[in-house]
């Protein structure tokens, strides 16, 4: 329960003031200037609250003032349960209710929420470790800028006075209560903040200077005191359009942006006399109370309804598997009823709260805003959802979030005409149209919602039939991968997504891996039969009848039946031949994201594991890293990808900002990276050489080089910090990073076989699905898709090979691994499932077809393939000649 009210009342200022300081870090990359930015920012923002709690504060003093003389009165001639009845009878008479006192705490009322969320923002965050300004050495600690008895902390002190400064201007002419109050709350926060991080005690000291000049500013008598305000808010606007086109070099699309707002906010203060004289005139009179409050709250409804349910389950019934069992939560239904929670916060509560602060006047201006908020917010999450890619579960689009000035423009005009239309219905007095749309559109998205949720719950039900995740391993490793020393063994290694062109520029940034990849042969001339590992995946393990053209035979059996059949196959046939098989994390076995390893059950000799993630706990303790749980970045991300989803495309660059969703750091995507790193790192540990049997088969997928991270070059390990990116042309790429890490750990795996005197009798095959996803890095064609996307690693290295890594450029595809594991070691080799022969075929003497798009499932047995997906590719992948469409294909 306190964790609801925290993020109703408390989460939506901390995001706030998160966005805020984030935004000052990219824009002044120094931490003492963000803490003085989100400062004046926060007390601009709250400066309208403050003046209407100010006004009630005063309203309250003068019906006091006024009822004194009476009360004293009454009190001195009445006592007991008489005096309470007189009290109350003149109370009514006089339309006063002593619960109204509280207004005269308006003022402090509103500080309280602001300093927890502060206190628990600022007190805890990384940002300000190790971080100086002016003459404090650790904005991470507290000062001790007095060096006698351990150091006394003088901002503290410093932050005291300030706040009894503006104390004293502020009860000037007030009671003693007032003066009491006001003075014991700044005692309150010398006690509570004395021992705190210096940053945070730098942020409540600006508070209290920005404070005092607002008291300066309202009590000492000025003239035009409006002009000034709007003078210094236009000079601050002036400021920041300055410094951000003459003094900043970050994304020039952003930095337009940024500028362009601070016009707005530099010309919008003098263009309120000129609103005023505006509304003065408009008709929205005609608007009762009761009917601002109808269109109000459905507006708000609208958005609680969109931010918090409707998005959130959009991007998990995609894929609910994907977020079950993360760390202790279990159902993905948690991380929307959080959303929900933290939604009804932000778009809800505090709008209310608001609202019901201002004169009736303010409030219809409120509600007429909300309006159009909301329906602008339907507007952009329908009409502009924006093309980013597929999207992780760390929140993380495969592709850019960038848009051009047309579609901006559009996007702009949308949103004008949007809010043209919803202004004039309102000024016109048309009641019923604008309270018809906007409980009509409330009750549009709930039941989507409701089918969404019920569907999740649903495949959740079916996911917990299978899997029990198991207990992330904290102290120890047990061996998974049995090796023998005596017989053959087959090592068949999926890199999923790895990029098959940068392999040359990795041995050539580190040549000691030709001698360590002793007799592999390198196949950069490979091609995939789809650049995603639905369609990728099955070929590696179950040849080319599970190509899409293949998996369309045999129209009698199912596809989740043919695909998990190619999952079958490898494994089948070699435990039958005495292979004891282990095979590990295989995807999407009987078509679930978390492998269903049950399929594997009725084969003899077959041990199934999920290794992705199991690792990683152990992986942070063992090495001294702390990162937060990826379910707490996800109960924070998933509201800020709603957000994103609802806001202008031209704020999208802003909020989404490569990933990090306004977090000052994103450690976070570490994990992911580290969920399947830390598997190839500990590698020697997860193996032994005690095969039961003489022959052993090792089926291992990773996905290291799926999930990017920033790593410490040449070695390429994970660090939170990285002060080499190595010296490869694409050393700033990401992707080139963990591929580098893949091969390098992997590389010292072979070492430990070789010294444990099994790498001569291993055949060792390392393969990946696909390549990189609509990315060019070395081959250029005018192709309508990425040659790079469809080139995966193949490397391959035979029984007692010796010498360098070699490369051959034989045309070769994915689909050739099962006749490449099986080579020489079983006669003949035959698909249990079909009955065909697996080597005897010369499968590449015609073309191979190669879906372009995502698989999408036509019916029940076939894929759909037509020539608007479809290639063919024969002979060099590179030449774009050899790629043709399927009408020309003879």
């Amino acid at each position: 329960m306190p964790n609801i009210f925290y993020n109703i009342i408390i989460y939506p200022i901390t995001q706030i003031l998160e966005f805020v300081f984030v935004f000052a870090q990219k824009l002044f990359k120094e931490t003492g200037l963000s803490i003085i930015f989100i400062s004046g920012a926060v007390s601009i923002l709250c400066l309208p609250l403050y003046m209407v709690a100010e006004k009630w504060q005063e309203i309250e003093r003068n019906i006091q003032k006024r009822l004194a003389p009476k009360i004293k009165k009454i009190k001195e001639v009445f006592s007991g349960d008489e005096r309470y009845m007189i009290l109350s009878v003149f109370y009514r008479q006089n339309h006063y209710h002593p619960i109204y006192a509280m207004r005269s705490s308006f003022g402090l009322l509103i500080q309280v929420p602001f300093f927890i969320a502060a206190y628990s923002y600022l007190s805890q965050l990384q940002a300000f470790q190790g971080m100086s300004f002016l003459f404090i050495n650790d904005l991470g600690k507290p000062d001790a800028l007095l060096p006698v008895l351990g150091g006394i902390n003088i901002l503290p002190l410093l932050m005291t006075l300030i706040n009894c400064a503006a104390g004293a201007i502020y009860t000037r002419g007030l009671g003693v209560k007032d003066k009491v109050q006001i003075y014991g709350m700044a005692l309150v926060f010398l006690v509570l903040l004395y021992n705190t991080p210096s940053g945070l005690v730098l942020y409540w000291t600006l508070n209290n200077v920005f404070s005092l000049v607002k008291e300066g500013y309202l009590k000492f008598p000025l003239k035009n005191k409006k002009f000034i305000l709007f003078g210094v808010i236009s000079f601050c606007a002036s400021f920041l359009l300055f410094y951000i086109m003459f003094k900043h070099h970050g994304n020039i699309k952003i930095r337009v942006l940024i500028a362009f707002l601070s016009i707005i906010i530099g010309i919008i203060p003098w263009l309120i006399p000129y609103i005023t004289h505006l509304t003065k005139k408009i008709k929205h009179i005609l608007w009762t109370p009761k009917e601002n409050m109808i269109i109000l709250m459905f507006s708000l409804l609208i958005l609680w309804m969109a931010t918090g349910i409707f998005l959130p389950s959009m991007l998990i019934v995609a894929s609910p598997q994907e977020f079950s069992f993360i760390d202790n939560i279990k159902s993905p239904l948690f991380f929307i009823f959080n959303t929900a929670i933290q939604s009804f916060g932000l778009f809800v509560f505090w709008p209310l709260m608001i609202y019901f602060l201002f004169s009736e006047k303010v409030k219809k201006i409120i509600s007429i805003l909300m309006v159009i908020v909301s329906f602008s917010a339907l507007c952009n999450m329908f009409i502009f959802p924006g093309n980013y890619g597929l999207i992780s579960t760390d929140l993380v689009f495969t592709g850019t979030v960038s848009h051009n000035l047309r579609e901006i423009s559009i996007n702009i005009l949308v949103m004008a005409i949007v809010f043209s239309l919803l202004f004039f219905i309102y000024i016109r007095g048309a009641k019923k149209i604008l309270s018809f749309l906007v409980i009509t559109l409330f009750v549009a998205l709930v039941p989507f919602s409701i089918k969404n949720l019920f569907f999740i719950k649903a495949e959740f039900k079916k996911l917990s039939q299978y899997y029990t995740p198991e207990q992330k391993t904290e102290d120890s490793i047990f061996p998974i991968f049995h090796f023998s020393k005596t017989g053959k063994n087959v090592l068949v290694i999926m890199l999923d997504m790895a990029e098959s062109v940068f392999v040359p520029y990795i041995f050539e940034e580190s040549p000691e891996l030709y001698q360590k990849y002793d007799g592999f042969i390198y196949y950069p001339n490979t091609v995939t039969f789809n650049g995603w590992t639905r369609g990728g995946a099955p070929p590696i393990f179950g040849g080319y009848e599970y190509t899409p053209e293949g998996i369309n035979n045999r129209s009698d059996v199912s596809l989740h039946n043919k695909r998990n059949e190619a999952l079958l196959m490898m494994p089948a046939i070699l435990s039958k031949s005495g292979f004891f098989v282990t095979i590990t994390d295989p995807p999407y076995a009987d078509d679930n994201w978390i492998p269903d390893l049950r399929v594997f059950d009725n084969e003899g000799n077959v041990s199934g594991y999920i290794t992705d993630g199991a690792y990683t706990n152990l992986w942070l303790k063992r090495n001294n890293i702390i990162l937060p749980p990826h379910s707490e970045v996800l109960k924070r991300n998933i509201l800020w990808y709603a957000i994103f989803r609802e806001i202008p495309l031209a704020f999208r660059q802003a909020v989404y900002y490569t990933g990090s969703w306004c977090a000052p750091f994103s450690e976070y995507r570490m994990r992911l990276f580290l969920n399947g790193y830390s598997v190839l790192d500990f590698l020697d540990e997860l193996t032994d050489f005690e095969s039961e049997e003489e022959k052993s088969a090792v089926l291992m997928v990773n996905n290291t080089t799926h999930e990017n991270w920033f790593l410490q070059a040449p070695l390429y390990k994970p660090r939170l910090t990285v002060t080499d990116y190595g010296k490869s042309p694409f050393s700033k790429e990401v992707w080139y990073h963990t591929n580098a890490a893949a091969i390098k750990r992997l590389s010292e795996y072979f070492d430990f076989l070789k010294s444990n005197g099994v790498y001569d009798n291993t055949r060792i095959i390392l393969v990946s699905d696909h390549g990189l996803l609509d990315v060019t890095y070395v081959t250029k064609t005018s192709l309508p898709f990425h040659v790079d996307h469809f080139n995966p690693v193949l490397l391959v290295k035979d029984f007692n090979v010796k010498g360098d890594m070699k490369t051959d450029m034989t045309f070769m595809t994915n689909a050739d691994v099962p006749a490449l594991a099986m080579k020489e070691l079983i006669k003949d080799p035959v698909n249990p499932f079909t009955g065909n022969s697996i080597t005897a075929i010369d499968w590449k003497s015609n073309p191979q077809l190669i879906l372009i798009e995502r698989v999408s499932d036509r019916n029940k047995t076939e894929i759909e393939i037509n020539p608007n997906n479809t290639y063919y590719v024969r002979d060099s992948i590179f030449d774009e000649k050899n790629w043709t469409r399927p009408e020309k294909h003879p």
